[in-house]
């Protein structure tokens, strides 16, 4: 008897091991659902600035997500100017929606061209804001209820890595 509840017992801790879920995206896959996010447009203290045309780039180094993004920026007085910057974050996972959103996205980079440079600190700020809002809003990706593994899968986060430029994503249900 006490050999039969042994291997029971046995069976399931390694049944509890076997139990997750690694979801991979490539950055092509990102990049579609990033672009179907964009543009981001934020107005604050009468400035407007959009984020547009993302290109999306996995850092291995960190196992952050980065994202390339044009920007146009408008302000009173005439100033209108285009450039690029750089978004970078991680992913965050929502158990009770089941779903992945930027976290604490970080504009790194910011390049603007034909805009005072004594205007490109406030801009550097709303645009900061623009990502960090639209950003940690919509998700980037969405388990399905429809996909049996994805909806067992619904639990929690266990690990994001960035491996062979793929995003490996693993979900543990105990």
């Amino acid at each position: 008897m006490r050999v039969c509840c042994l291997f029971v017992l046995l069976m399931l801790s390694q049944g509890a091991f076997a139990l997750s879920y690694t979801l991979t995206m490539t950055e092509q896959e990102l990049q579609e659902k990033v672009e179907a996010m964009m543009p981001f447009k934020q107005t604050q203290f009468f400035i407007t600035v959009t984020l547009f045309d993302p290109r999306v780039e996995l850092i291995k180094e960190s196992n952050e997500i980065g994202v390339f993004t044009q920007v146009k920026v408008s302000a009173p007085g005439g100033i209108y100017g285009m450039g690029r910057g750089k978004v970078t974050g991680t992913l965050s996972y929502d158990a009770s929606k089941g779903a992945f959103f930027f976290k604490n996205p970080k504009i790194v980079n910011l390049e603007l061209d034909q805009v005072p440079k004594e205007y490109v600190k406030n801009i550097q700020l709303i645009a900061q804001v623009t990502a960090a809002q639209a950003m940690s809003v919509y998700p980037v990706y969405s388990l399905s209820d429809e996909n049996q593994s994805q909806k067992f899968a619904k639990s929690r986060l266990e690990s994001v890595e960035v491996k062979d430029e793929v995003l490996h994503v693993v979900l543990r249900l105990f």
